[in-house]
């Protein structure tokens, strides 16, 4: 992974039609509606509106969103659902992308195929066999400069017991809900693979009786209320909390900002692959892409996308050669193969077991 390409994407010359040739789509039996597996709240209805609406309108394919599954389960969803796959399309974040690998429930993305003809501009880092991503930003800490005395420098500093029940953050079941563990080891000066470390820290840190958030939705709330003083987020949403009435800074750690991916796949044994491409590659046209950072301050992935925003949004989603050179990329496969162990020790610890 180059991590140059957190801070500029190279634009490209050509200048390619909104969804791409539609012919190879159109040659296979339409159908009414294709279902997707993603995110709720927000995100689901951003979705909707900026990607989903506008594909219907073209292809006349309505996309049905199933919300109600975390990102662990939609994995399940599609693994039980390989003899019969129900599904078309699923959004995942990068860290669950090596287990729907492990599980085989990801379509290969072809860069070839003329329903994918964004796929290939599409940097390395940002795109795996069976995954393409959309967004980007970086996880750092976010707190409230009324609410705290002493701004928090580093990750270390959240175990503070001056945060003592107002520290939210997300549980093991959130798609970051992992990262507690290499985040604790980090702040105990360890190797982010020490999970005894990471463990240890986390016990530490639920004694400090946290807000723990199912969902980001959750984590923004706690801190526009007010209700949470401290928190970890990504730098894109720190602009949405500002934009809801909060009042927070973001904060690049001392020990670096941990850096996140989200995106689209195609289900394995899907009976409609040719319009589910149709929908990847409408995820990452630079024509429409620049909506994430419109309403959710990400960058978006495809190099033609940055040129499309104005000055300040191209501020806000960037990220200075300093800061860049401090992007942690987390190892995604080492956590993916420790995730049932993690959940199960996890829930012991917070359960006071």
């Amino acid at each position: 992974m180059k991590r140059r390409d957190f801070l500029t994407l190279a634009a490209s010359a050509a200048t390619l039609p909104a969804l791409g040739p539609v012919r190879s789509a159109f040659a296979q039996s339409k159908p009414e509606s294709m279902a997707m597996m993603t995110w709720g709240g927000l995100w689901g209805d951003g979705m909707a509106q900026y990607v989903d609406t506008p594909f219907t309108q073209k292809t006349g394919v309505k996309i049905v969103q199933d919300r109600g599954s975390s990102p662990v389960e939609r994995v399940t969803k599609l693994k039980i659902s390989l003899d019969n796959q129900v599904f078309d399309l699923v959004q995942l974040h990068d860290g669950i992308v090596p287990l729907a690998e492990a599980q085989g429930v990801l379509e290969d993305l072809d860069p070839t195929s003329p329903n994918l003809s964004f796929l290939s501009a599409i940097p390395d880092r940002f795109k795996r066999k069976g995954w393409v991503a959309m967004i980007y930003s970086a996880l750092g800490i976010v707190y409230n400069p009324s609410l705290v005395k002493t701004p928090p420098k580093s990750y270390a500093d959240l175990w503070s017991e001056d945060y003592r029940g107002q520290i939210v953050l997300p549980e093991i079941t959130h798609s970051i809900g992992p990262y507690m563990i290499p985040i604790g080891a980090m702040a105990a000066g360890k190797d982010p693979k020490d999970a005894e470390a990471g463990f240890d820290m986390l016990a530490k840190m639920n004694a400090l009786e946290p807000i723990w958030a199912k969902d980001t939705d959750t984590i923004m709330s706690s801190l526009v209320s007010g209700e949470a003083a401290v928190g970890l987020l990504y730098k894109s949403q720190t602009y949405t909390v500002l934009q809801q009435g909060g009042k927070v800074e973001w904060v690049f750690p001392k020990e670096g900002a941990i850096s996140y991916l989200s995106g689209t796949g195609i289900a394995k044994g899907t009976k409609n692959k040719a319009f589910a491409e149709q929908y990847v590659n409408a995820t990452i046209d630079p024509a429409t892409q620049g909506w994430v950072a419109k309403v959710f301050n990400y960058g978006g992935t495809h190099p033609d996308t940055l040129k499309t925003l104005p000055v300040d949004l191209q501020q806000r989603v960037q990220f200075s050669d300093e800061e860049v050179a401090r992007i942690v990329d987390l190892d995604q496969e080492f956590m993916s193969a420790h995730r049932g162990e993690w959940t199960d020790r996890w829930n012991r610890v917070i359960a006071g077991g």
